[in-house]
């Protein structure tokens, strides 16, 4: 399963690599491709995950969470 997040005040690598990191360890996700340049995180998950779980890594990271589509 994949779902998509739109993230916003990424700007580089280090802000992609920042998501990436607190993505990955949200229980459920098994991998996260981010892109700072389309503001989004595509994560690929092992079963369904509460949208409130990706909003709170965002944040964590120190990014707006937008939402999951």
């Amino acid at each position: 399963m994949q779902k998509t997040i739109k993230i916003e005040g990424m700007s580089c690598r280090h802000c992609e690599n920042h998501v990436k990191k607190e993505l990955e360890a949200v229980c459920g996700v098994t991998s996260a491709n981010v892109s700072a340049d389309k503001g989004t995180a595509v994560v690929e998950l092992a079963h369904e995950v509460d949208e409130v779980k990706f909003k709170a890594a965002v944040e964590e990271a120190g990014y707006e969470f937008v939402e999951v589509k």
